[in-house]
């Protein structure tokens, strides 16, 4: 559904990732997983958790829940691992119990069925593609960019909040994104399916576009808004 007619003549289209590319079956606040999502690292580092492991990294991982705690600067995983490390009195492999953690919240996440076939046409039409994606948990590039992986090769660049050390909506996402395109703010749209995507945009002029896929109405005050991906192409006029 198209909130507004007219049509826009763009050369880039912005992309956040999750519940707009890509499908998790997860909540977005991981508070409830937590002890799941502990269990799984501990068991790749051979480490055996008591309640009160479990309950010291709980309380560190509330402490970077952005869900709970709102923030606009980002962190790094190995601050919050070492912190949770450092609380068990535990020297281990870093990068293990990371891909441990993370594995298990990333392990269903899969693309909408519409999010290639889109992504191909724009590229056949000449249009520059980009994706902006908030982390959880400071989540490295190599955990967070898996979830694109098999969507790729028809993104031309890729930006998370770990690349610029800010989330959206502050704005150094979106000018690297544009910079990265080699792009104006009026050139491009960018689509996302939370508040801080739409606010994002429209501080820097970007024709905003929010993905609501369910039946709840919402507006953040954006120029359009689509059920599906497979609107983009009237939004583009095409």
């Amino acid at each position: 559904m198209l909130f507004k007619n007219e049509k826009k003549r763009i050369k880039a289209i912005g992309f956040d990732v999750g519940h707009t590319l890509i499908k998790y079956n997860n909540p977005l606040n991981w508070q409830g997983l937590y002890r799941s999502g502990l269990e799984h690292a501990a068991a790749a580092s051979n480490i055996t958790l008591s309640e009160d492991m479990i309950f010291a990294a709980t309380d560190v991982l509330l402490k970077y829940n952005t869900r709970v705690n709102y923030r606009e600067w980002e962190t790094t995983s190995d601050c919050i691992f070492n912190e949770i490390l450092n609380r068990w009195g535990l020297h281990t492999d870093l990068y293990t119990i990371k891909s441990g953690f993370y594995s298990f919240f990333k392990a269903d996440a899969e693309p909408y069925p519409e999010t290639i076939d889109i992504l191909k046409k724009l590229k056949q039409y000449g249009i520059k593609t980009g994706v902006l994606t908030d982390v959880a948990y400071g989540m490295d590039n190599v955990f967070a960019l898996e979830d694109i992986s098999v969507i790729s090769d028809f993104i031309d660049i890729a930006v998370t909040s770990v690349d610029v050390g800010y989330r959206k909506p502050n704005s150094a996402g979106y000018l690297k994104l544009l910079d990265s395109l080699k792009i104006y703010p009026n050139d491009m749209i960018f689509i996302g399916d939370e508040e801080k995507d739409i606010i994002g945009a429209k501080k820097l002029g970007i024709t905003s576009v929010l993905i609501n896929r369910s039946t709840e109405i919402k507006e953040f005050g954006q120029d359009y808004t689509l059920k599906s991906l497979n609107g983009i192409f009237s939004i583009l006029g095409l």
